[in-house]
């Protein structure tokens, strides 16, 4: 029985030790960022179609924080294909526009002015690029120029700019390490916290390729991926497991509680590692 035990020790050391080896491969560029300076309340997310396929990540985001009981918000203003450079940040943060009002959920279709201290309207913004963009040879240079001016926009509202990692495509896994790289590089630039969504779809993909992580297409989010996407932005944002959230997603595609768990774990566990957080 001990020797049982011993050679199941030993193959779960073996087995964690092969993991992190694969995920190290997956990355060269270390983040200088590794923590936001408060832990925000209400967040921007900034991006394309990877962002709102299944009903947006925004709602994925939220059935988190609400599960885990964090006081967290997001809006998202999303554009199909688009680059940094087809958004115009610095009019999304303005206090006369969004989340400047809201209808109330409650069956009076009541609308809600909300005023911001300071004209303060989000404490971080996450921004996304064109899923090839920081590695495509004509787009990148448009990635880094807008990263820095969204970045020098967003702070100048108080507020703090973090960059999204996006996945690879299903049939070209190279480029996980092409865009954890380029995306790293462009944040460490601008001194912004990295979200490794990337790496985390990669992880998953290592231990479960029978849970798919893009549709037919082979780039965008099924459910999973979504979810993943959202579980990986919350533990970045909150500096908190998403482990144990009763949360299995939204949209009418809930997943179960095997799959939820699995990519809960997946999340905070490449959050962690990436950023060398002490669980």
């Amino acid at each position: 029985m001990h020797f049982k035990k011993m050679t199941a020790l030993f193959a779960a050391a073996a087995a964690f030790t092969m993991a992190s080896a694969a995920f190290a491969a997956d990355y060269t560029v270390k983040p200088l960022v590794t923590d936001l300076k408060a832990a925000p309340e209400r967040v921007l997310l900034v991006g394309n179609s990877f962002m709102y396929y299944n009903c947006g990540v925004n709602g994925y985001l939220s059935g988190f924080a609400k599960a885990k009981n964090a006081k967290l918000s997001a809006t998202m203003a999303t554009i199909g294909g688009a680059g940094l450079d087809w958004h115009d940040v610095k009019s999304y943060l303005r206090p006369n526009g969004l989340s400047s009002y809201s209808t109330l959920n409650d069956g009076s279709n009541r609308l809600v002015f909300h005023k911001y201290k300071d004209g303060k309207v989000f404490d971080a913004v996450v921004l996304q690029d064109n899923s090839q963009g920081p590695v495509h040879p004509e787009l990148k240079k448009f990635f880094e120029k807008y990263a820095a001016i969204h970045s020098k926009d967003i702070r100048a509202t108080g507020a703090e700019p973090l960059f999204m990692m996006t996945w690879a495509y299903k049939d070209k896994p190279e480029m996980t390490k092409a865009l954890a790289d380029a995306t790293t590089k462009v944040a460490n630039a601008n001194h912004a916290m990295v979200v490794p969504v990337g790496l985390a779809f990669a992880r998953a993909l290592r231990e479960r390729p029978d849970l798919g992580m893009t549709v037919a297409d082979n780039r965008h989010p099924t459910a999973a991926g979504s979810y993943l996407e959202g579980a990986v932005l919350f533990a970045t944002l909150t500096k908190s497991s998403p482990e144990g959230a009763k949360f299995n997603g939204g949209c009418e595609k809930p997943l179960s509680d095997k799959d939820a768990a699995f990519l809960q774990r997946v999340a905070w566990e490449t959050v962690t590692e990436f950023f060398g957080w002490k669980k």
